[in-house]
């Protein structure tokens, strides 16, 4: 057996940070963690069940932050980011066009979990609160006119530049996916009224991908032709179906330069949805307290129909 050479922290530095991811997720986890004092808990390594698999699956990072709505009574919405990591060299390229919506509703599903999901109006009508809170006004995955199809990654080959099959979409949009949807259903179900709540709560989420290498948008125009260009920020719109689930979110892709400035974003129109809180509180307790009321008798049919 050939023996090996002693290694050296300098050595084991350089393998880790030219061979490995691990470095630069825990470098994003930790700027994201000292944004602010007091904002972000971060879990880095984070794992979570796949439905579709029951097995266990694990992302970059989760981080947390709390937004007060109302302190005296320890009302809080929670920002959730859900944090994939790419320590690329390979230039990532994203195919994009004009989004055709633009400011006019959500191309996706509502990043939302919580109650009341429903608002309850006088005259016994609901509406979504997607659109009593009109998101698609302030949440930028609904105001970003530029929008994602596809991606690819280029790789140096034979002396020229080729499109490498990397699977973007299956290794990372996808536990993305996986792992939004399945916080959504849990935070949902844990947010059934009960008689002695009647406190809005709500979770936002934002699904990202942070990238350290080239990055690149391939933008194809309404008219004329197609051109490439450096990016910071792609918003791409997925859908996604499987035997457990149907969905249809928005992720961001960011260069690492980009992070302050996207937590920057994220904090903005957090704060706005807080303050829609904030100014229908009353409407909200109101819907609350008439989704109890649905749920109460829902049960009591169940059991009368047990026995």
């Amino acid at each position: 057996m050939v023996p090996q050479p002693n290694l050296d922290p300098m050595e084991i530095k350089r393998v880790l940070e030219d061979t490995s991811g691990y470095p630069f997720e825990l470098q994003i986890a930790q700027r994201v963690e000292r944004w602010e004092e007091y904002g972000y808990f971060v879990e880095p390594n984070y794992s979570f069940e796949d439905h579709d698999t029951g097995e266990a699956r694990e992302l970059d990072f989760h981080a947390i932050r709390a937004m007060p709505i109302s302190t005296q009574k320890s009302e809080y919405a929670f920002i959730i980011i859900l944090g994939s990591c790419k320590a690329n060299r390979n230039p990532y390229v994203f195919f994009t066009r004009q989004a055709p919506l633009a400011g006019v509703t959500l191309m996706s599903d509502a990043p939302i979990s919580g109650c009341p999901l429903e608002i309850y109006g006088e005259n016994g009508e609901t509406e979504a609160i997607e659109w009593y809170f009109q998101l698609h006004r302030f949440l930028h995955i609904a105001k970003l006119d530029i929008i994602s199809s596809q991606a690819c990654v280029l790789a140096w080959k034979s002396s020229k530049w080729e499109v490498q099959p990397e699977a973007i979409i299956r290794d990372t949009f996808v536990p993305l996916i996986k792992v939004m949807s399945r916080e959504i259903e849990h935070h949902n179900n844990q947010c059934i009224p009960e008689d002695e709540r009647i406190l809005p709560e709500y979770n936002i989420y934002y699904p990202l991908l942070v990238l350290k290498g080239p990055m690149f948008e391939y933008y194809v125009p309404p008219k004329g032709s197609a051109q490439v260009r450096d990016a910071k920020h792609v918003l791409a719109i997925r859908h996604y179906e499987s035997k457990t689930i149907k969905c249809r979110y928005a992720i961001d892709v960011i260069h690492e330069s980009y992070l302050e400035q996207y937590l920057n974003l994220v904090e903005k129109e957090t704060k706005r949805f807080v303050n829609l809180i904030r100014h229908y509180k009353k409407i909200i307790v109101r819907s609350i307290e008439e989704l109890s009321t649905i749920e109460k008798a829902k049960g009591q049919k169940d059991k009368r129909e047990e026995t």
